[in-house]
């Protein structure tokens, strides 16, 4: 075979997962590149972030700025991994998903133990 063709069956899988990782970094219904400008100017100006107009959950009862500053961490390790794939990305990408789990856990301690979901009510 020639060109761009696998040679086996694990080039061609080798092959596919490029072109998936390439797919989900290329695709604008993804979250590269992580909006932390957007999100922190959000978590400032804490607006009203309850479902049908209801004002009495902000944007605070969901997002705070260290899980913000973790997104931003999480996004990135994660499109490097996409990127390429390796042990090196791989352990940053797992310690950003770390960090987040953890900017979440503490968000959820400061607000009570109480996760609000949208259209759930508290």
């Amino acid at each position: 075979m020639t060109g761009n063709n696998p040679q086996s069956y694990q080039d061609a899988v080798v092959q596919a997962q490029a072109l998936i990782r390439a797919g989900r970094l290329a695709d604008p219904d993804e979250h590269f590149p992580y909006k932390h400008e957007a999100v922190t100017a959000l978590v400032a100006e804490n607006p009203p972030a309850g479902p049908n107009g209801d004002d009495s959950k902000r944007v605070s009862d969901y997002m705070s700025q260290r899980i913000a500053d973790a997104s931003e961490q999480y996004i990135a390790a994660q499109a490097a991994y996409l990127g390429d794939p390796g042990d090196g990305t791989l352990a940053a990408y797992q310690a950003a998903t770390d960090a987040l789990i953890s900017a979440r856990k503490a968000h959820r301690r400061q607000r009570g133990g109480a996760m609000f979901i949208a259209g759930q009510g508290a």
